[in-house]
Protein backbone atom coordinates (compact mmCIF):
# COMPACT_ATOMS: atom_id res chain seq x y z
CA UNK A 1 0.00 0.00 0.00
CA UNK A 2 1.14 3.55 -0.46
CA UNK A 3 2.27 5.23 2.34
CA UNK A 4 0.01 7.90 4.30
CA UNK A 5 2.41 10.75 3.73
CA UNK A 6 3.08 10.06 -0.14
CA UNK A 7 -0.78 9.82 -0.79
CA UNK A 8 -1.08 13.74 1.24
CA UNK A 9 1.56 14.96 -1.05
CA UNK A 10 -0.37 13.47 -4.24
CA UNK A 11 -3.86 14.79 -2.52
CA UNK A 12 -1.88 18.01 -1.89
CA UNK A 13 -0.44 18.70 -5.05
CA UNK A 14 -3.80 17.33 -7.10
CA UNK A 15 -5.61 19.75 -5.30
CA UNK A 16 -3.13 22.19 -6.02
CA UNK A 17 -3.23 21.96 -9.54
CA UNK A 18 -7.43 21.44 -9.19
CA UNK A 19 -7.03 25.20 -7.55
CA UNK A 20 -4.76 26.51 -10.01
CA UNK A 21 -7.15 25.26 -12.87
CA UNK A 22 -9.93 26.75 -11.16
CA UNK A 23 -8.80 30.09 -10.97
CA UNK A 24 -7.54 29.47 -14.82
CA UNK A 25 -11.02 29.08 -15.43
CA UNK A 26 -12.51 31.81 -13.49
CA UNK A 27 -10.23 34.04 -14.73
CA UNK A 28 -10.87 33.02 -18.63
CA UNK A 29 -14.71 33.16 -17.75
CA UNK A 30 -14.25 37.26 -16.83
CA UNK A 31 -11.52 37.93 -19.78
CA UNK A 32 -14.70 36.04 -21.89
CA UNK A 33 -17.30 38.12 -20.78
CA UNK A 34 -15.43 41.01 -21.10
CA UNK A 35 -13.94 40.43 -24.71
CA UNK A 36 -17.54 39.52 -25.33
CA UNK A 37 -19.00 43.02 -23.86
CA UNK A 38 -16.54 44.89 -25.90
CA UNK A 39 -17.36 42.83 -29.30
CA UNK A 40 -21.04 43.76 -28.37
CA UNK A 41 -20.05 47.99 -28.02
CA UNK A 42 -17.99 47.83 -30.96
CA UNK A 43 -20.71 46.17 -33.07
CA UNK A 44 -23.18 48.58 -31.84
CA UNK A 45 -20.09 51.38 -32.83
CA UNK A 46 -19.95 49.74 -36.32
CA UNK A 47 -23.71 49.49 -36.74
CA UNK A 48 -24.10 53.22 -36.38
CA UNK A 49 -21.00 53.81 -38.59
CA UNK A 50 -22.85 52.00 -41.29
CA UNK A 51 -25.95 53.93 -40.28
CA UNK A 52 -24.16 57.32 -40.69
CA UNK A 53 -22.35 56.34 -43.86
CA UNK A 54 -25.92 55.45 -45.70
CA UNK A 55 -27.34 59.10 -44.40
CA UNK A 56 -24.67 60.67 -45.76
CA UNK A 57 -24.60 58.63 -49.22
CA UNK A 58 -28.19 59.18 -49.48
CA UNK A 59 -27.61 63.24 -48.78
CA UNK A 60 -24.63 63.29 -51.32
CA UNK A 61 -27.13 61.74 -53.82
CA UNK A 62 -29.94 64.57 -52.83
CA UNK A 63 -26.98 67.29 -53.40
CA UNK A 64 -25.73 65.77 -56.21
CA UNK A 65 -29.11 66.38 -57.85
CA UNK A 66 -29.88 69.40 -56.67
CA UNK A 67 -26.26 70.62 -58.41
CA UNK A 68 -27.40 68.78 -61.52
CA UNK A 69 -30.80 70.53 -61.77
CA UNK A 70 -28.63 73.76 -60.45
CA UNK A 71 -26.07 72.95 -63.61
CA UNK A 72 -28.96 72.82 -65.94
CA UNK A 73 -30.62 76.09 -64.79
CA UNK A 74 -27.98 78.20 -65.06
CA UNK A 75 -26.48 76.47 -68.34
CA UNK A 76 -30.47 77.91 -69.50
CA UNK A 77 -29.98 81.21 -68.02
CA UNK A 78 -26.60 81.70 -69.70
CA UNK A 79 -28.24 80.75 -73.18
CA UNK A 80 -30.78 83.44 -72.68
CA UNK A 81 -27.91 85.85 -71.62
CA UNK A 82 -26.22 85.20 -74.63
CA UNK A 83 -29.18 85.60 -76.85
CA UNK A 84 -29.99 88.76 -75.63
CA UNK A 85 -26.93 90.40 -75.55
CA UNK A 86 -26.29 89.28 -79.07
CA UNK A 87 -30.07 90.03 -80.31
CA UNK A 88 -30.61 93.02 -78.48
CA UNK A 89 -29.73 96.54 -79.79
CA UNK A 90 -27.84 98.55 -77.49
CA UNK A 91 -29.88 101.53 -76.04
CA UNK A 92 -26.85 103.25 -75.29
CA UNK A 93 -26.48 106.47 -78.36
CA UNK A 94 -22.48 105.84 -78.04
CA UNK A 95 -22.43 101.85 -78.47
CA UNK A 96 -21.48 101.87 -82.15
CA UNK A 97 -19.23 104.26 -81.92
CA UNK A 98 -17.55 102.57 -79.20
CA UNK A 99 -17.41 99.23 -80.87
CA UNK A 100 -15.43 100.87 -83.48
CA UNK A 101 -13.27 101.91 -81.20
CA UNK A 102 -12.30 98.48 -79.85
CA UNK A 103 -12.32 98.02 -83.50
CA UNK A 104 -9.06 100.10 -83.17
CA UNK A 105 -10.79 103.30 -85.43
CA UNK A 106 -8.77 106.08 -85.54
CA UNK A 107 -9.61 109.28 -84.52
CA UNK A 108 -10.25 111.01 -87.87
CA UNK A 109 -12.24 107.74 -88.59
CA UNK A 110 -14.33 108.13 -85.85
CA UNK A 111 -14.74 112.23 -86.78
CA UNK A 112 -15.63 111.56 -90.36
CA UNK A 113 -17.99 108.65 -90.24
CA UNK A 114 -19.97 109.43 -86.45
CA UNK A 115 -20.11 113.65 -86.53
CA UNK A 116 -17.81 113.78 -83.67
CA UNK A 117 -15.59 116.39 -82.60
CA UNK A 118 -12.00 116.07 -82.61
CA UNK A 119 -12.30 116.23 -78.45
CA UNK A 120 -15.51 113.75 -78.34
CA UNK A 121 -13.44 110.97 -80.43
CA UNK A 122 -9.96 111.42 -79.04
CA UNK A 123 -11.95 111.08 -75.44
CA UNK A 124 -13.93 107.77 -76.90
CA UNK A 125 -10.64 106.63 -77.97
CA UNK A 126 -8.53 107.28 -74.42
CA UNK A 127 -11.90 105.50 -72.56
CA UNK A 128 -12.59 102.62 -74.56
CA UNK A 129 -9.61 102.22 -76.93
CA UNK A 130 -6.81 99.62 -76.32
CA UNK A 131 -5.04 99.69 -73.51
CA UNK A 132 -1.79 99.15 -74.73
CA UNK A 133 0.02 102.13 -76.36
CA UNK A 134 3.37 102.39 -77.60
Amino acid sequence: MIDPLLMTIIIAAIAGVVIIVVIALVWLARAHLKLKHDYQVLADVVHGNNNDIADLYAAALTADGRIAVTDEQISVLCAKISDYQHNEPSTHPYSQIIQKVHSGASVSELMQNSGLSQDEAVLLIRLHGSKVQS
